[in-house]
């Protein structure tokens, strides 16, 4: 019962700022709260991501050892929403777990910005368009330069160093 009145008081919490970015675990829960309170290109991601249809459930991650994170490709389409699931590493510093959270999102905001973008097969369409070559370790991945250049600024701006960027294409 307590477990289940805390993950409430969570939800709620984030309810207020991140709305289509969703979270149960307090760990993640903290890594959104930092993004949006240390990162204007974190809040703009977030941002674009409230005004979209596409709701995003960042959960820690348990599989695909080779990456930081994924947005997985089995996207949800109901109700005039997309449901999109994240897994991002939550180990190691927050800024960098923070920019790998930045660097999922950045791919939601592109499946955001891709109408036809309602299953499986539009996902892979929009990513087959969007990849840039990248080496993941024998998976089966996709890879932007714009979640890469996100990543980068976003580890730059918690670190006091960069300019925040709009969310890109």
């Amino acid at each position: 019962m307590v477990t289940m009145v805390m993950m409430a008081a969570a939800l709620a919490a984030q309810d207020s700022v991140a709305r289509h970015v969703r979270a149960s675990e307090p760990r993640v829960v903290s890594l959104i709260e930092a993004g949006v309170s240390r990162s204007e290109t974190f809040r703009l991601l977030v941002k674009t991501l409230n005004e979209s249809d596409v709701i995003v459930y960042v959960e820690p991650k348990q599989t695909r050892q080779a990456l930081g994170g994924f947005l997985a490709h089995s996207v949800v389409a109901q109700g005039g929403h997309r449901y999109l699931h994240v897994a991002v590493e939550i180990h190691g510093t927050e800024r960098r777990v923070v920019a790998l959270l930045a660097h999922e999102l950045q791919h939601a905001v592109e499946v955001a910005r891709e109408p036809d973008a309602r299953d499986a097969e539009g996902l892979d369409r929009l990513f087959a368009r969007l990849a840039i070559q990248f080496g993941c370790g024998g998976t089966s991945c996709s890879e932007t330069q714009a979640a890469k250049n996100v990543e980068a600024v976003v580890g730059e701006e918690l670190a006091g160093q960069a300019r925040p960027v709009s969310p890109g294409r």
